[in-house]
């Protein structure tokens, strides 16, 4: 029994670091849907379309292709575990997303129009439903796949869109301008995760923090470096 023990424990470690992989690769988009946005006065949200949410989101996406060299950091409350990656963005709908891990390896993640794919083959299903939130940490808003209702409500200085999902997941953006500043995620009236956004002067999101609210479990991506993607190779897109 003495001699298992070490096997456990670095089968237990081999295990938290893939979870940190899939959580890098997947930028905390499972459970950490979206700082709670400032809550509007009862009764203030007035219902809305989704073509007008639509229109907002699309002013919300990058102006041309940009290659983003990143660092990421996943804290459960036990050792924090961090990695480098990068993200390729194509507007309007396509993005890739690879990290490396130490001991776990490299993951991978694309999104492409309606399509998605992942290394780890497994990591999709942590995605999806909600890969609305990948965007998110990006400063994109996207519209989930399937939505029940949206709602909003302005304010002097900035707007409030409440989404509804088929899944029953509750999503409220605050946008000021064309601008994403963050979001929260609710489920049966219950705040399940958080988002929030730190911009440059230019605008430019440098920092994005997600909170899972249920696990207690934190995911913080740094922006080190944002260049032109310039024209990206077909095969990046392609399922291997």
């Amino acid at each position: 029994m003495t001699r298992c023990a070490p096997r456990r424990s670095r089968q237990r470690r081999a295990e938290k670091w893939r979870r940190a992989a899939w959580a890098a690769v997947a930028l905390a988009a499972a459970a950490c849907g979206p700082p709670p946005a400032p809550p509007a006065p009862a009764g203030s949200f007035v219902p809305a379309s989704p073509g007008e949410l639509a229109a907002a989101a699309a002013r919300t996406l990058p102006p041309a292709r940009e290659q983003l060299a990143i660092r990421w950091r996943y804290d459960d409350g036990d050792t924090p575990i961090t990695g480098r990656g990068a993200v390729r963005l194509a507007p309007p709908d396509s993005l890739r997303l690879d990290v490396g891990v130490p001991i776990v390896g490299r993951a991978t993640l694309v999104l492409a129009g309606d399509s998605v794919w992942s290394r780890p083959a497994g990591l999709v299903e942590q995605v999806l439903p909600n890969r609305s939130i990948v965007w998110a940490m990006l400063g994109v808003v996207r519209l989930p796949d399937a939505v029940t209702s949206v709602e909003r409500s302005d304010a002097s200085d900035h707007r409030l869109w409440r989404v509804t999902a088929a899944d029953g997941l509750t999503t409220t953006l605050e946008l000021r301008g064309d601008t994403l500043l963050g979001a929260t995620a609710a489920r049966g009236g219950r705040a399940v995760g958080q988002l929030a956004l730190t911009r440059d002067a230019t605008g430019a999101v440098v920092r994005a923090v997600t909170v899972d609210l249920e696990h207690s479990v934190r995911f913080t991506m740094d922006v080190d470096q944002r260049s032109p993607g310039g024209p990206y190779p077909s095969e990046i897109w392609r399922r291997p």
